[in-house]
């Protein structure tokens, strides 16, 4: 089957790859020259693991090509997915995006083709969309097409294994009166063994809303239990550990810490409540779970100044950069909000990640941020070590020679991803969340939740598409 997909930011690329190695042959458009003229030279324009070779082994074969030109690309198509950002780089929903997208693409569609839209949309854009493409092939004398959400739920970091073999696929049906447009559909997904759930456009659209505000408060829910532990002598730990076996609750994302980043959780519950708010619907539970998110950065840094007796002159080896392991991706990292409260305090700031382009970009969004070519680098001469990202290099850091070099031997663990027993016995204070020995010292959060103060506080790296 022909395939085109609009946008080749980390949805639209792995998309692409994703769908040329089920035997599509499949074509990537992107109105970046920068990006284009990466992938031609054979990179990749971001770090995901195992995408590098798909995209190799793909184009090897002829069966995934990559263009800026748009018209051609879409007349020649079956299905078009369109794989653009919606996130406006500072926690709100941009749109325009979208719009550009649509005008591009609906207008050159054969009248037998399907546009598939990848992008998570704000609701009230899901409400309109049907008509929007209407208008475009009604303008032209076309007849409408069918349209259909096909949100995605793959994760930063196992973005290629969530594509290949997902959970669950999500249908949302825009227009599609006689079902063709769920047939070619259900085709192109094919080789996928996972269960098709089809469903209106908006239920669909609430879908991946709904999982991402559910994780989110799995991780909020976290960060308080630890609190809760720690105020009791508890060990969060264990807590979780015991909690994992009750099939109603799972162990996944209930690890406290320095909270959740990148470019779907905190844009997606911000944007929630301040939606809430505004149609007159109270979402009391996920303004907490943002309040509490944001909060761990704040007592992060607290605790930080407590264990070194204040910020002024202090040298803190700053381990991680990247929202999370295996990307390289900084959108709304913790770490830059984190780095931001210890430079303004008066410390000094070496920082690494694994990622090269994350420690670039960490320093160019960073005054003041200085970065490592190493955790050992970061860590010489350091007052204290304080891990961000719980990337697995640094727990396999020979912490008793490392420690040795540091001035002060002091490690502040913010996702509880070390062993607590061996940093102790390599002579360190270890120090983390829930895991005892240390009282609460939670952040005020002042005025309760306001969307857009509090995601103005810093700028966020512009990633052209989602």
């Amino acid at each position: 089957m022909n395939v085109t997909v609009a946008g080749l930011g980390y949805v639209g690329l792995v998309t692409s790859a994703g769908l040329a190695a089920w035997g599509h042959q499949v074509t990537g458009v992107d109105a970046s020259s920068s990006r284009l003229q990466i992938l031609a030279s054979g990179a990749l324009p971001f770090f995901e693991p195992g995408l590098d070779e798909l995209v190799t082994s793909t184009a090897k074969v002829d069966r995934l090509h990559f263009t800026d030109a748009s018209s051609e690309a879409m007349a020649g198509a079956d299905v078009v997915f369109t794989a653009v950002g919606t996130h406006d780089g500072n926690g709100g929903w941009q749109t325009a995006a979208m719009d550009t997208c649509l005008n591009q693409v609906v207008p050159h569609l054969r009248d037998d083709a399907v546009l598939v839209v990848r992008s998570t949309l704000p609701p009230e854009y899901v409400r309109s969309l049907g008509a929007m493409v209407a208008s475009l092939r009604n303008d032209l004398g076309r007849p409408m097409i069918p349209v259909l959400l096909n949100p995605e739920f793959t994760r930063e970091g196992r973005a290629v294994a969530d594509f290949m073999h997902p959970d669950r696929i999500v249908f949302g049906i825009v227009h599609d009166p006689d079902g063709t447009g769920q047939a070619l559909l259900r085709a192109v997904y094919g080789l996928a063994n996972a269960p098709v759930l089809c469903m209106p456009a908006m239920d669909a659209a609430f879908a991946k809303l709904g999982a991402n505000l559910f994780l989110a408060t799995k991780i909020s829910f976290a960060n308080e239990l630890a609190g809760l532990c720690e105020a009791n002598g508890a060990v969060v730990d264990n807590v979780v550990e015991a909690m994992s076996y009750d099939t109603r609750i799972g162990g996944q994302f209930l690890r406290p810490g320095v909270g959740f980043g990148g470019s779907c959780l905190p844009h997606q519950v911000s944007m929630t409540v301040k939606s809430a708010s505004m149609a007159g619907v109270p979402s009391p539970l996920l303004a907490a779970v943002w309040e509490v998110n944001q909060a761990q950065r704040e007592l992060f840094v607290t605790r930080l100044a407590d264990l070194l007796g204040g910020l002024p002159g202090r040298r803190i080896a700053l381990l991680g950069l990247a929202f999370k392991p295996d990307t390289d991706d900084l959108r709304d990292a913790p770490s830059l909000s984190i780095a931001r409260r210890l430079l303004d305090g008066g410390a000094e700031i070496l920082a690494y990640d694994p990622m090269p382009n994350a420690r670039q970009r960490a320093a160019a969004l960073t005054p003041g941020l200085r970065v490592a070519d190493s955790a050992a680098e970061a860590l010489a001469g350091a007052d204290a070590a304080a891990l961000v990202t719980e990337w697995p290099e640094f727990s396999r850091l020979d912490w008793a020679l490392l420690g040795s070099r540091m001035r002060r031997r002091i490690v502040l663990d913010g996702r509880n991803a070390l062993d607590p027993d061996g940093v102790t016995a390599a002579g360190l204070e270890y120090v983390a969340f829930g895991r005892g020995g240390v009282p609460r010292e939670r952040a005020v959060v002042h005025g309760g939740f306001d969307a857009e103060s509090s995601l103005g506080t810093q700028p966020i790296p512009s990633y052209p598409n989602s």
